[in-house]
């Protein structure tokens, strides 16, 4: 079956295209959408692609079918216009039309093995580097801005937020895929200003990409589990970290800023700092290029 045109009203061209590529698509009358979303699987309820014109977020979506039994781990859902998308500390996310808006239900933490204990403090990272290596694929040189967005060249083009429901992990990604907010929109605290992400090698849409996470990401994030300790992880992924060695500007709360240097990451994934001769971790916080 085909979707309808009112799937893709008013959101952007590729999304037709990338419709017709990925055929062939079931009704998903559950979702009490209008109009109604629809749904690729190949069976059972894992690696469930579910597209939907519009949502008040993905993650709430996906939350819901999750705890409904309608999405296993690999589960995707992704919808051409949110109209609650959020990112970090709960703060609004543009949902420009064409970009990508989705989540993603993740798979039980491993209850053995050598990243059993560690996968709850490193499981952002683990997600971070997982997006970075489909995008890496794709032609794109991205940075990890600790601890969840992605740049390039120095600009903003897209972010990860990873939150607990149902007993599940579900991680919400969003990729400037077809525009970008400008300057005047962004938050005057931000880090870094928004751009596009360049991706020499794909020339579809939203659908087509998120497909391309999940099944290259979960292929990234199995042998992560099967062949790297998290030691190596962490020093893998400082390769990949914004600003690494630099200077930068730390703000922990509203009252506390200060400059210290970047001198990489903690085994338990915190930001280890220099700072006056002495070293610290940082937790929670943001982070800016001086």
């Amino acid at each position: 079956m085909e979707p309808e045109d009112g799937v893709t009203a008013a959101t952007h061209p590729l999304w037709q295209a990338d419709l017709r590529v990925l055929e062939p698509w079931t009704s998903c009358p559950e979702l009490d959408a209008v109009p109604p979303g629809w749904r690729k699987s190949p069976g059972g309820t894992g690696e469930t692609l579910i597209v939907t014109e519009s949502c008040s977020s993905t993650m709430e979506l996906a939350a819901r079918m999750v705890a409904e039994g309608m999405l296993g781990p690999w589960g995707a859902v992704v919808c051409a216009r949110q109209t609650m998308g959020r990112g970090q500390l709960r703060r609004p996310w543009a949902s420009l039309p064409g970009n990508l808006h989705a989540s993603i239900v993740l798979p039980p933490s491993p209850a053995g093995g050598m990243w059993a204990d560690a996968m709850s403090d490193l499981l952002p990272l683990v997600i971070g580097h997982v997006v970075s290596e489909v995008l890496t694929d794709l032609g794109a040189d991205v940075q990890i801005k600790w601890p969840n967005d992605i740049l390039q060249g120095g600009r903003k083009v897209g972010g990860m937020l990873i939150e607990e429901r149902n007993n599940t992990s579900i991680v919400g990604v969003g990729l400037n895929l077809a525009d970008s907010p400008d300057d005047a929109r962004m938050r005057e605290d931000r880090s870094v200003p928004a751009a596009k992400v360049r991706l020499p090698f794909f020339s579809g849409g939203a659908v087509s990409l998120l497909s391309r996470l999940v099944n290259h990401g979960k292929s990234v994030y199995a042998a992560i589990l099967d062949e790297i300790p998290p030691p190596r992880f962490i020093s893998m992924f400082e390769s990949k970290l914004a600003w690494f060695g630099r200077t930068i500007l730390v703000r922990e709360g509203d009252d506390n800023s200060y400059e210290a240097v970047l001198a990489g990451l903690s085994l338990s994934g915190g930001l280890v700092l220099h700072r006056g001769g002495e070293e610290s971790v940082l937790y929670s916080g943001s982070i800016s290029p001086l």
